[in-house]
């Protein structure tokens, strides 16, 4: 959403000279005797019910309506002059200064003289820059606006322009108010033709094909469609003209049904929208009901670059899609007239004119001839549910185009290979906007889309006139802009697109305007419909819920002091000297608001000098810090805290207006006796001092009024100044009496306050060790990488070892290689369970041998007493017993294989402790494998 950064520029604002650009402090001429009231009325005594575009912009360029004269500025020009002359006032002192401000103002704006005689009501400027539309209730005036070097001359003399009256016969009292004009996005705009769309409030729709050098171009339209009729129609040979002037015509409920009040056109002329969008013309009629013209075209009109291959494919995809179904005859001659025209469209070689916006040629095409010049009325779209049986009354109408599907434009193939798909991706249904005199708002999507649709040609009775019932669009959201100050008599809301982000209008009311955003409700519900998977059951409900969240982001941007007043629909302009902001004006004044400009990342509004954000609050509120590429511009809180306080109109106003007001609609009589003639008294003499009184009395509560309110801003004023002062001294004293944390003794204490020089020159002292310790951890650990000491063989023998160890454990397994690392965890287990097998053979083999040796122990105990009683027997024969197989032991123990018991135990105790390691070992490797396993 739009960030509001500003308000009203000094510039425009009193008392410098740009604000006598929108504001007319002197009389009006004489009012013609056809327009005369009763002379006790009051200026503002009769109400206008209807749009109000008032303002209109060409780049940094503006047109405005002030009384019943247009006037032009260029902005840069009004701001870069206000900027010298106040730079001059602050360097310069005496007649110098007035000097400088008295040319300024002389040389501010240029008068436009167009010779209108009604009021005006609306101006609108041609896409490409040439044309101006003036409008008043029931006329239209195209005007030719001459190049802005002319307009910028030195010379701000009143400058007549041409001007057509736009079907004099035709565009007339009598006959229907106009309720909307708009030039057509599609139009082959010349350097001296261009196509304008005229549309009454009896559902007359008008195509205007200008051509300067041809008069008769703006005496009668090239197509004239009287929507009543159309509605009735069964063939596209018949006559759908309007009914001529002064013809008398029946009674028809038509009259009250189809009641226009409001239309648009569903695209602007962009490569990424719909191609059947910027064709159709959106028709609200003031019941509620709504209707779309599809195509609506010129007899040439310019395409954008994906319109024909957008339109080419999608006839080629509906005729393929119907080939080999049983579909409806009528839904089946419906698709071959749209592939018909679209295949005329094709066949046809393109002409070649001069584009206005630069000095090469464009390609613009002739519209078909067959099936029609007029297509089918389709509708009506009922935006109200059919449960809902309240009366709603449309104001204005606003249409968001679906965006292009650039997996449809290219169709599967290679052919447009220049065209960038990331950009024709986006929300793929058309979004409707509808505002009533009530002050509220409908938003309804139509997920089917409208596309071109005619009538069948005459004798061919087999097609069927396609029905005409209502379809319900999809109502997303409704809501009421709370705004008590509206006039009902009044108010007549209307909505303004935005230049800069596709997902945003402003509407306009009586007093307010407001910034309504889309953009992030429409983005998520996209991303719903655009999914590559299939729809599932479960779209519905997500949709349901997508629409019960926020549709929509409201902003109120401009809220005038004087309900008085009645706001004109604003102008948006967006300029990198100027900036991204809305213009709008009253009858007494102008009122604008600035945003940032995220969309190019930076903001260009910014004071060019110092001296002027001292000298001017109102243009420090505008500046807003430069972005750059890595910092976040969410970050930079730049809203201003209410906007500017704007004088009363009253301060300004000429005095003398009403009394001469009134005095040019006395009777002769009555002027005579008051200019020629002593003053009598007698009852119209009273009638009129009277009235006068009741005028001055008026003038002077306004003025009182006036006044106090400004009394009461610049008490309230002097109090919030002194509120800030006192905030500023409250704030400047904590500084000074802070203190941090660590100044409490241990009893608690406070210790002796240090200077801010000593904190300060603690800090220093404190990060000048940080610095050392740094420098001699650095200088170490450098010296230590630096030395290149060669290892000592210890260590080589140390490193030989872990690199084994870890060999031999699969320390080294390639993460990647999934089978190497199973065969050696295979490995790993075979030689695990080789070393459990090992140990249960030594065990068992060491407790075979201690059970041998106890029973070898048992056996020789057995038979030492019989050796020793045959040794005493036979001492004295043998007299020695060195022969014997036996060898006796120092201890009288026999070993039989003649090992020392005491060294088969230590080899046991060897061996068992063998096996322990052999287990450590192996219960190291199994931890290790599981940890390997859980890795990989």
């Amino acid at each position: 959403m739009p960030k509001v950064i500003g308000y009203t520029p000094p510039w425009l604002s009193r008392p410098s000279p740009g604000a006598k650009i929108f504001s007319d402090p002197a009389p009006q001429s004489p009012a013609s005797p056809s327009k005369r009231s009763s002379y006790l009325g009051t200026p503002s005594s009769t109400k206008y019910q209807g749009p109000r575009r008032l303002v209109a912009s060409r780049g940094t360029e503006v047109f405005t309506v002030v009384g019943n004269k247009i006037r032009w500025a260029d902005l840069a020009t009004v701001r870069d002059e206000w900027e010298e002359s106040t730079q001059a006032r602050s360097n310069r002192f005496g007649p110098a200064r007035t000097g400088v401000a008295q040319g300024a103002e002389e040389d501010v704006y240029r008068t436009l003289d167009v010779s209108i005689y009604y009021q005006i009501r609306q101006i609108t400027i041609s896409p490409s820059g040439i044309f101006l539309a003036v409008c008043t209730e029931h006329t239209v005036h195209i005007a030719v606006l001459p190049p802005s070097s002319r307009l910028r001359d030195h010379d701000r003399s009143p400058l007549k322009l041409k001007t057509y009256q736009l079907g004099p016969t035709i565009h007339v009292i009598p006959e229907s108010p106009l309720s909307a004009v708009l030039w057509h996005p599609l139009a082959a705009a010349g350097a001296s033709n261009d196509s304008i769309v005229t549309v009454t409030a009896s559902a007359a729709v008008r195509v205007w094909e200008l051509d300067r050098s041809n008069k008769w171009s703006f005496e009668r339209p090239y197509l004239a469609i009287d929507l009543r009729k159309l509605a009735d129609g069964v063939s596209c040979d018949q006559d759908f003209e309007p009914s001529a002037f002064g013809k008398a015509r029946g009674f028809s409920v038509d009259d009250f049904d189809m009641e226009v009040s409001a239309a648009t056109f569903g695209g602007r002329g962009r490569d990424d929208e719909d191609a059947w969008a910027s064709m159709t013309l959106w028709v609200a009629m003031r019941n509620g009901d709504i209707y779309a013209l599809c195509p609506l075209l010129p007899s040439k009109w310019k395409p954008t670059a994906t319109t024909i291959p957008s339109l080419s494919t999608t006839a080629v995809s509906r005729m393929a899609s119907i080939a080999g179904e049983e579909a409806d005859m009528d839904e089946r001659r419906a698709a071959d007239q749209q592939y018909e025209w679209v295949q005329e469209i094709d066949s046809d070689e393109p002409l070649l004119m001069e584009s206005t916006d630069s000095l090469s040629e464009c390609e613009i095409r002739l519209r078909p001839q067959n099936p029609s010049a007029i297509p089918r009325l389709q509708g009506p779209f009922a935006i109200q549910p059919e449960d809902d049986d309240k009366d709603i009354e449309i104001s204005d109408i606003f249409v968001m185009p679906a965006k292009l599907d650039g997996e449809d434009l290219m169709g599967g193939e290679d052919l447009y290979d220049d065209f960038d798909l990331a950009a024709y991706t986006g929300v793929p249904f058309t979004t409707i906007c509808v505002a009533t005199p009530q002050n509220e708002l409908w938003f309804a999507i139509d997920l089917d889309g409208v596309s071109g649709q005619w009538l069948p040609k005459k004798g061919k009775s087999a097609f069927s006139v396609p029905t005409s019932d209502a379809k319900e669009l999809t109502l997303i959201e409704t809501f009421a802009v709370n705004d008590s100050t509206t006039d009902s008599g009044t108010n007549w809301p209307m909505f303004t697109g935005d230049i800069v982000h596709n997902y945003n209008v402003f509407l306009t009311t009586s007093a307010q305007i407001y910034s309504i955003f889309l953009n992030d409700w429409v983005t998520r519900l996209a991303a719903e419909l655009t999914g590559t998977e299939p729809i599932d059951p479960g779209l519905q409900m997500r949709l349901e819920t997508s629409c019960q969240s926020q549709v929509c982001q409201l902003n109120k941007v401009i809220d005038i002091p004087e309900p008085t007043e009645v706001l004109s629909a604003p102008a948006v302009l967006d300029d990198i000297s100027l900036g991204y902001f809305l213009l709008t004006t009253t009858p007494s004044s102008a009122y604008a608001v600035f945003f940032d400009q995220a969309h190019l990342r930076a903001s260009f509004i910014e004071p060019s000098s110092l001296e002027l954000t001292a000298t001017s609050p109102t243009r420090l509120n505008t500046q807003v810090a430069r972005v750059s590429a890595g910092e976040d511009s969410n970050e930079l809180e730049t809203l201003p805290t209410r906007s500017p306080y704007v004088p009363a109109k009253i301060f300004y106003a000429n005095h003398l207006y009403p009394l001469e007001y009134m005095r040019q609609r006395l009777p002769a009589n009555l002027k005579r006796a008051i200019i020629e003639k002593p003053m009598r008294l007698s009852p119209a003499m009273l009638e009129v001092m009277t009235n006068a009184h009741r005028t001055i009395g008026a003038q002077s509560a306004e003025m009182e009024k006036a006044a106090a309110e400004l009394f009461r801003r610049c008490d309230r004023l002097r109090e919030e100044l002194g509120d800030q002062v006192k905030q500023m001294s409250e704030l400047a004293q904590r500084l000074q009496n802070l203190r941090p944390s660590g100044d409490v003794d241990e009893d608690g204490n406070a210790k002796e306050k240090k200077t801010h020089d000593a904190r300060l020159q603690d800090a220093k002292d404190k990060q000048a060790r940080l610095m050392a310790r740094y420098e001699a951890l650095r200088r170490k650990v450098g010296r230590a990488g630096s030395a290149k000491r060669e290892l000592s063989s210890k260590e080589k023998a140390w490193i030989e070892e872990v690199d084994v160890l870890g060999k031999n454990v699969g320390v080294e397994v390639d993460e990647q290689d999934v089978e190497t690392h199973e065969e050696e965890n295979a490995r790993l287990d075979k030689r695990f369970e080789t070393v459990k097998q090992l140990a249960h053979d030594l065990l068992e083999e060491s407790k075979r041998l201690e059970k041998q040796q106890q029973e070898t122990a048992s056996t020789l105990e057995r038979g030492d007493s019989a050796v020793t009683s045959a040794m005493s027997a036979s001492t004295m024969s043998n007299g020695s017993m060195a022969g014997s197989r036996y060898s006796i032991s120092a201890s009288g123990s026999a070993q039989p294989f003649g090992v020392p018991s005491r060294l088969q135990k230590e080899r046991i105790a060897d061996v068992m402790a063998m096996v322990e390691r052999e287990g450590a070992v192996i219960d190291a490797v199994m931890k290790r494998l599981e940890r390997l396993k859980v890795e990989y």
